[in-house]
């Protein structure tokens, strides 16, 4: 009996020395902080990020037929107002994630078994915003962050990105 209560006590002290980690993952995207050891400038921005199962152009192409009288629209950045307040935002290529994010290469370059085998090949969006101040409107002390992380989620569920 005393070696069952010392091995329990044991793995109890144990297992609460391990941090936990999660990502925060909610309706289908993840908000990740960026890289910390990047320039001043793209110091821990945050990026909003989800899957496609389609290649990047039908999302370019999705973005045009919703924002092409948006003036100075480019596929890769343009303005918007939510709530009557204006943002940027702006959409990264695979060799600009690799400066944001430090497990970019990770990402693209191993494919989930399961999916492979179903002939599907993911992909991935990673967007950044910044608001009319040219801050991060994704970070956590950011007014704007839920307004939006919704904003940002319902441009991914109008281009069915499930």
């Amino acid at each position: 009996m005393k070696l069952r209560v010392l091995f329990v006590l044991c793995t109890t002290l144990f297992v609460s020395c391990i941090p936990v980690k999660n990502v925060q993952d909610i309706n289908g995207y993840h908000i990740i902080e960026g890289n910390k050891k990047v320039g001043k400038d793209l110091k821990s921005q945050n990026v909003f990020s989800f899957q496609i199962y389609k290649d990047r152009r039908f999302f370019d192409r999705y973005l045009y037929e919703r924002f092409h009288d948006v003036p100075g629209f480019s596929s890769s950045e343009f303005n918007v107002e939510i709530e009557d307040v204006p943002f940027t935002i702006r959409i990264l290529s695979k060799e600009e994630t690799s400066t944001y994010l430090d497990f970019t290469d990770y990402i693209f370059k191993n494919d989930d078994p399961e999916l492979v085998k179903n002939g599907k090949k993911k992909q991935f969006i990673y967007m950044v915003v910044k608001d009319e101040n040219n801050q991060d409107a994704l970070s956590t002390d950011s007014f704007y962050r839920y307004i939006v992380a919704k904003y940002l989620d319902e441009i991914r569920m109008d281009f069915k990105a499930y």
